[in-house]
């Protein structure tokens, strides 16, 4: 290893000015020669103005990366790294090691990175040093980290766990005096070389004086060089030795130094230089400098300052880099903030800072001002106590970068800034969103929940016009599993709480609640996901996961990596949860349905206990901190609560609990003692004593099976939560039993429940049986909206109906009626109340003497009304299964009504008169869809049923042709033209979107991308005679298509499970299971 100074230095401390530093360098480079990598980081740490980052500077290494950390993220400082390295970008930071193995199998890899302490925050240097250091040293990268000991978190030196190897520059060990003066000496020679007639140019003179200096630097190297810098720019004669005095300090050392540098225009140099001091790394764009100096009552130019960075005394306080202007140590910084702070209060400062950004913002728009705005503008906020201020500016949140807001939001105190906090909460996708497409994603989630945000969409690529749908109480949901989510757990990493879920579709998802974004999918399981347990280790987090295919697998939370399978269970594992054993390992307990218990090492994968004597299914678990070595309890189909000795196996005591299927168990914290409590298929809650199994309590809250349990404290106060099967979230205190408000979802099943703490208040995670994972704040208590006459519930069917001398829209659902609506306005314009049971589908039948409008449901039977004045028409009751569509198919004054059902046919009707027209007999399964289609100038009906099989037909009931090629039932038919000729479209279950010809069924584009069954399909009219597809489907997104190319154009986002889509009168209509949304382009 050499010491030559890299680009690391440049960067960070002026590494072509030090010198010293032998004994520290010389550590490190017999760490990094080392024959075998030590699989442990090397920290380099000392206080302000040590010389870390010039150490790290002057490290030299073949297989050497540098980077810095200062003023990055966690997946920053990783994607840095991964490029440098010539590998894949990671998606999140722990991705890195997978990354980076076909480059480490290559050969040796070297790390310097500096500055971890000054990461962007202090959670994501300790995510840094948690997801990137320590998993590339343990994998045999030799990384060198220089950090201080310690940020306004805390300790960080520990963070990188008691093996690591530490060069404290501090130590004597790594400090000669002589080191500090040929520092000084080098400084005085290269301040004196940059003017005319160089007072030190001799060894002899300025040796003395750089020897006086470290004498009187106290081993800082930033100290000793400021003073050297001074004389060797100011003085006219060397000055004598004996006479150098100064206070060792960077604040006494800058106010020597300040005086000798040239003002910036019309504002001094200490002005200037303290506007860097504000500044966010990675440093301020010449422009936002000049507007911070002039907010801070400076006058200056552009020109100015760049004339003043260029200036040798400035240079050596001052770096330029390609992002913008900085200060080149963080105790320069410190040392102005200080000073500055004895004139005017910080916040004063901040606060004039944040407005002059804003009115620069706005006055060169949000789009194309410095980058530095739009990232740290929400971090000035926060220190200015203007959060809110930031939340209500439209133009700079729908630019922003909207996580680095969103953690500075949470401090938002009005209302109006709670409502952007909630709309940007639930609305993850507009992180990654350019404007147009951010504004429209917020225009639906204000729309649905009702936010009142005010939230201007003017440029929108779409918009939400309206929607019936009852708020959804959640703070945040989290879309991302393709079928129902079976658990979630709360996953401590770097600090704080990750959330973890897993489900039917067999992944493991870990997500950041504060962002709502994906951190990991993890992908082992071969089968659904049933259970899950996160158990913090010595060295990190484990993550455990079980389900249907038996495994047990143990991962790292903090980089995904599959460490080991636990194999023994012989049917489906349904659930984990954590052992700690007093004296020894933290235990996995897990239940199967192979009638046992099993406790496992996870750190090592043996196995300890197999617990046995059930009578059926074991389907849930828990850990009880009662009595010398804790409790394990178990329960399943059978109703009986079993516990055990953790250390010994022995069966401690066995209660008869529930009368059939016990669900849940948790442990809950009264009184300063612990109870048990159960739930399952009766309904009740009963609290136990773990040690006597005497019963305690019991609650009832009459909703039916309940699916899980768990505590969660607010204000002081423990809270039992308990779901079940029809959504509901309910709550009691735990000590007294009392109820508190429950929290209403839009979810029908919930499956599982966990407590998650971010920031300081503790929240409730769902399992969804709709795929979704819903955040919960239990003192949230939003009341829900209800239409007059009771909530709409699924709309299963839309469609434009005449309306007098305009159009309306139609809609049918679960609450049995048919409802119209204004398409611009949602207005409600009538009711006809078709049946008792649910409305599975409406047709408008246009006809200028007598218009009409077709329900069909349940039972049997269309029903027809006259849309003049309601008034009931014809019953056709001929189908003896449910009715699932009914169109209107013919023209040339034989307008006919068809019906399509469960029982596979095909009916048509007069609907003046209700006369049967004709059976189509042909399908062999559930006629599902209708649609009404032309071939040339003939009509024609197309049909298609829950095989998959599409159908067309003329006008003689005769069949033209049918194709097979859909995997699943097909739900919908529409058509669509292009270039002037009608194609047919169905939408499958298979997730799919077909085209074809009608004339003769020649197959065209299939559409893929959905990741759930396709419910819906309409043409969208989008100007010049174009047409586009839009599918609706039940993976909460609806997409648009060309249907000339096949390419899907536009995916949006509903956030309900999207059941039928209609284009009304320029307005997007769905149909959605919690009601209706009308979108417009």
């Amino acid at each position: 290893m050499s010491a030559a100074p890299t680009t690391l230095a440049a960067e960070t401390e002026r590494g072509a000015h030090f010198r010293g530093r032998g004994a520290a360098l010389r550590a490190i480079g017999d760490w990094l020669d080392q024959t075998a990598p030590d699989r442990r980081p090397l920290v380099v740490t000392g206080a302000p103005g040590a010389g870390k980052s010039a150490v790290l500077g002057q490290v030299d290494s073949d297989a050497g990366l540098l980077v810095s950390a200062r003023g990055k993220d966690a997946l920053e400082v990783a994607t840095e790294i991964a490029r440098a390295a010539g590998t894949a970008d990671p998606r999140v930071p722990g991705d890195l090691l997978r990354h980076l193995r076909e480059r480490l199998a290559a050969g040796r890899l070297d790390l310097v990175l500096d500055a971890v302490d000054e990461a962007v925050t202090p959670a994501e240097a300790r995510e840094l040093i948690h997801e990137v250091i320590l998993p590339l040293a343990g994998h045999g990268v030799r990384v060198v980290a220089g950090t201080r000991r310690a940020d306004e978190q805390g300790d960080l030196i520990g963070e990188f766990g008691a093996g690591a190897e530490v060069v404290d520059l501090d130590d004597p060990d790594y400090f000669n005096e002589l080191d500090l003066a040929g520092h000084a000496l080098a400084t005085l020679w290269q301040a004196g070389d940059e003017r005319a007639g160089n007072p030190y140019a001799d060894v002899a003179v300025a040796g003395p004086v750089a020897r006086r200096i470290a004498a009187l630097a106290k081993a800082n190297f930033l100290v000793a060089g400021l003073v050297a810098r001074g004389h060797g720019l100011n003085d006219g004669v060397p000055i004598d030795p004996g006479t150098v005095a100064f206070t060792a300090t960077v604040t006494a050392a800058l106010d020597t130094y300040l005086p000798g540098i040239s003002p910036a225009g019309a504002t001094s140099a200490r002005l200037a230089l303290t506007a860097l001091a504000f500044a966010e790394p990675p440093g301020l764009p010449l422009s936002v400098w000049r507007v911070a100096v002039e907010a801070l009552g400076g006058r200056v130019t552009d020109d100015d300052l760049g004339a003043f960075a260029r200036t040798p005394a400035a240079a050596f306080l001052v770096e330029s880099t390609p992002a913008g202007y900085r200060l080149c140590h963080q105790a320069l910084n410190e040392a102005l903030l200080a000073t500055r702070a004895t004139t005017t209060a910080r916040p004063d400062d901040e606060r004039d800072l944040l407005y002059a950004w804003i009115r620069h913002g706005h006055a060169t728009g949000w789009t194309v001002v410095p980058d530095y705005l739009r990232r740290s503008l929400a971090r000035h906020a926060a220190r200015a106590g203007l959060v809110d201020t930031l939340l209500n500016d439209d133009a700079y949140v729908l630019n922003a970068d909207l996580g680095r807001l969103l953690v500075a939001a949470e401090a938002a105190d009005t209302p109006e800034g709670r409502a952007r906090v909630r709309l940007l909460q639930r609305t993850p996708l507009a992180a990654t969103a350019p404007p147009a497409e951010r504004a429209a994603l917020f225009s639906v989630v204000d729309r649905i929940d009702r936010l009142g945000s005010g939230m201007q969409a003017d440029d929108a690529a779409y918009r939400a016009r309206w929607a019936h749908t009852p708020p959804r109480l959640e703070r945040t949901v989290l879309e991302g599993h393709s079928d129902a989510v079976y658990d979630v757990c709360s996953v401590p990493l770097d600090g704080r709480n990750f959330l973890a879920s897993g489900g039917d579709d067999g992944t493991v998802r870990i997500w950041d609640p504060l962002t709502g974004r994906v951190e990991r999918v993890l992908d082992g399981h071969t089968d659904c996901v049933r259970g899950m347990w996160a158990i913090e280790v010595d060295d990190g987090t484990l993550l455990a996961t079980a389900g249907h295919d038996g495994a047990i697998i143990v991962w790292n939370a903090g980089t995904g990596a599959h460490l080991r399978t636990l194999s023994g269970h012989s049917g489906w594992v349904r659930n984990l949860c954590a052992v700690p054993v007093p004296g020894g390992p933290t235990l996995l307990a897990s239940a199967g349905d192979d009638r046992t218990v099993r406790l496992w090492n996870p750190v090592d994968g043996t196995l300890v206990h197999t617990l046995t004597g059930f009578g059926g299914w074991v389907t849930a678990v828990t850990h009880l901190p009662v009595g010398p070595h804790g409790l394990v309890a178990s329960t399943g189909f059978e109703g009986v609560i079993a516990l055990w000795d953790p250390v010994t196996g022995e069966n401690m005591n066995a209660v008869v609990a529930h009368d059939g299927w016990a669900t849940t168990l948790c442990a809950v914290r009264v009184d300063g003692g612990v109870a048990l409590a159960s739930a399952g298929y009766d309904g009740v809650v009963r609290l136990w004593n773990p040690l006597t199994g005497g019963l305690l309590g019991a609650i009832e809250p009459h909703a039916g099976p309940l699916t899980d349990l768990c505590t969660v404290e607010v204000d002081g106060t423990v809270l039992l939560a308990a779901t079940d099967e029809t959504g509901v979230l309910h709550l009691w205190e735990a000590r007294s039993g009392e109820p508190r408000p429950s929290l209403h979802g839009d979810v029908s099943w919930i499956r599982a429940l966990c407590a998650l703490r971010v920031r300081d208040r503790d929240l409730l995670a769902t399992a969804g049986d709709d795929g979704t994972v819903r955040l919960w704040d239990p003192v949230t208590r939003q009341a829900e909206s209800v239409f007059d006459g009771g909530r709409l519930g699924p709309v299963v069917s839309v469609q434009a109906v005449p309306w007098g001398d305009r159009t309306a829209v139609a809609s049918g659902g679960a609450d049995g009626s048919v409802r119209f609506w204004d398409p611009a306005t949602g207005a409600a314009l009538a009711e006809l109340s078709a049946r008792e049971g649910p409305v599975s589908a409406v047709c408008a039948l246009p006809d200028a003497t007598v218009p009409l409008v077709a329900a069909a449901g349940d039972d049997h039977v269309v029903r027809l009304f006259d849309l003049r004045d309601g008034s009931r028409g014809a019953e056709l009751a001929d189908h003896h299964e449910r009715v699932n569509a009914v169109c209107a198919v013919g023209g040339g004054g034989r307008m006919l009504l068809a019906s399509a059902a469960d029982d596979a046919t095909v009916r048509l009707w007069n609907p003046h008169d209700g006369s049967p027209r004709g059976v189509l007999l042909g399908h062999r399964n559930w006629v599902t869809a209708l649609t009404a289609a032309t071939v040339g100038d003939r009509p024609v009906l197309a049909s298609a049923d829950k095989d998959g099989t599409v159908r067309l037909w003329d006008q003689d009931g005769r069949t033209l042709w049918q194709q097979l090629t859909h995997t699943d039932a097909v739900n919908a038919l529409c058509t669509v033209s292009v270039d002037g000729w009608d194609l047919l479209v169905s939408g499958s279950a298979d997730r799919t979107v077909r085209l074809w010809q009608p004339a003769d069924g020649r197959p065209g584009h299939v559409l893929s991308g959905h990741t759930a069954a396709v419910t819906g399909v309409c043409a969208l009219p989008a100007g010049g005679g174009r047409e586009l597809v839009v599918s609706a489907s039940l993976d909460r997104t609806v997409r648009l298509w060309d249907p000339a190319t096949g390419d899907c154009v536009r995916t949006i986002p509903v956030h309900h499970r999207a059941l039928a889509c209609a284009a009304v009168a320029g307005t997007l209509v769905l149909g959605l299971d919690r009601g209706l949304l009308a979108l417009s382009f």
